[in-house]
């Protein structure tokens, strides 16, 4: 077994806690397979019980979405691989994969995996650990995320008078109680100005009508205000929820940066490395003229 093919394993997650020793015994029983272009390597919906890493050509990961259409997921080429969770929990695939070129591959059964692993308590607690490590970190993706809707974040704490006041706010807003006040108005005013005196309960200057009227302006108001505190409280929250994305979002975006940077590094190591092999040494007879 090569150091490359020491190197791959050791960059795979899964494997990546392992000694050189259970990695050498790892390679030992992989088995290589060769797919011809467009073979699919992988199908979404059957049971997976294979993980593969590429040692040569590219393959192209995608999916089938609702409306039925290929969507590309990613395209990946030597020492990347796919189908570790599947071959770990025995659950259908949840992608396809499909040979770009020739495809091969070094492939690890589910059973033989679970055997050597049976052999090496040591691995199992290298996997076990990574499995762990992944978990958690999906834990905290899970509890720090932030993309909430702040209608159903500020809700959860809605009282009964709070809705009272966003009801009637509402209500108090609208059309239908504009034209419900004028038609009052109308009417009081008709009744107290031309009806007979019987009826007449508020003759001019109407201020049974005045009193009604602020005090109706004076309730309003007040639900108004209460419906409008709400409001600043829901938009303070959408405030901070866009905040903590954009923080987020920075982050995510340094952390990308940072791999960008990393990868340029190891490319650079690679092709300084690849230079120092392939340089001639320089002829003896030639250093002394």
């Amino acid at each position: 077994m090569t150091r490359t093919t020491i190197h791959e394993l050791q960059c795979i997650p899964l494997f990546s806690n392992m000694d050189e020793e259970e990695l050498q015994e790892l390679h030992s029983i992989m088995t290589e397979q060769i797919f011809q272009p467009g073979q699919i390597a992988m199908k979404a919906g059957e049971v997976g019980s294979a993980f593969h890493i590429i040692e040569s050509g590219e393959a192209e990961v995608w999916l089938t979405d609702s409306d039925g259409k290929k969507v590309m997921l990613d395209l990946i080429g030597p020492g990347k691989f796919f189908g570790e969770l599947s071959m770990l929990s025995g659950d259908q695939r949840s992608a396809s994969a499909t040979s770009q070129g020739e495809l091969v591959t070094l492939a690890l059964e589910r059973e033989e995996f679970f055997a050597f692993l049976r052999r090496r308590p040591d691995a199992s607690l290298d996997v076990l650990t990574e499995l762990a490590e992944r978990l958690k970190h999906t834990d905290d993706i899970l509890r720090t995320r932030v993309s909430k809707n702040p209608n159903d974040a500020a809700d959860e704490h809605i009282s009964n008078g709070q809705r009272l006041a966003d009801a009637i706010a509402e209500w108090s807003g609208s059309i239908p109680f504009l034209l419900l006040n004028a038609v009052v108005f109308a009417l009081w005013i008709l009744i107290n100005s031309l009806g007979p005196a019987m009826l007449r309960f508020d003759p001019y200057p109407y201020q049974f009508l005045t009193m009604s009227v602020s005090l109706e302006a004076i309730f309003l108001s007040i639900f108004v205000l209460v419906s409008q505190n709400r409001q600043g409280a829901k938009d303070r929250l959408k405030a901070d929820l866009d905040y903590q994305i954009d923080v987020k979002a920075e982050f995510e975006m340094t952390t990308m940066a940072e791999e960008i940077r990393d990868i340029h590094r190891q490319l650079h190591l690679m092709q300084h490395e690849i230079l120092n092999s392939t340089r001639q040494p320089i002829p003896e007879a030639q250093n002394r003229s």
